[in-house]
């Protein structure tokens, strides 16, 4: 799944219609709109993400292309189509959708492309759903105990 920026991302691309996006338009409507301010850093992470994920969801090419000092656009003869679930009746998001490109790469299969369903911005963001707890053995802490007390005795023996 992808976090809720990178799904604007992904969004705002398929609604270009082939026009290049400026990394200021990316900047303006996927995170300024919404009163966050964020690092060309973090704008170059989102786009990142979002090649990572549609190459795991089976594309072969790059499908987002970097137009030299102008922005960002999806591929030439790229084919998106909308589509649906098996267990829903009909579209439910008009964000959801399936991108192919038309010269190499098989469609990709709707139970592949779920995962790159667009998250609401409520959800866990990208970085939280990678978070992982970390737990010490018990045995740890009186290990050091008895570690830096032979430290301290040593040092007057």
């Amino acid at each position: 799944t992808l976090n809720a920026p990178t799904a604007r991302c992904l969004q705002l691309l398929l609604e270009s219609n082939g026009k290049i996006i400026s990394r200021e338009e990316f900047l303006d409507i996927v995170w300024k709109n919404r009163g966050i301010v964020v690092s060309q850093n973090t704008f170059y992470q989102n786009i990142s993400l979002l090649r990572k994920s549609l190459v795991k969801a089976g594309l072969s090419q790059d499908i987002i292309v970097t137009v030299r000092q102008r922005g960002f656009v999806l591929a030439a003869g790229s084919n998106i189509a909308s589509f649906f679930r098996t267990d829903e009746k009909e579209p439910e998001n008009p964000e959801n959708v399936q991108i192919t490109a038309s010269t190499s790469s098989p469609p990709v299969e709707n139970n592949v492309i779920h995962h790159l369903a667009i998250q609401d911005d409520a959800q866990k963001s990208f970085s939280d759903n990678n978070a992982t707890e970390f737990k010490l053995p018990k045995w740890i802490l009186p290990l050091l105990l008895v570690m830096t007390a032979a430290n301290i005795l040593s040092l007057f023996l």
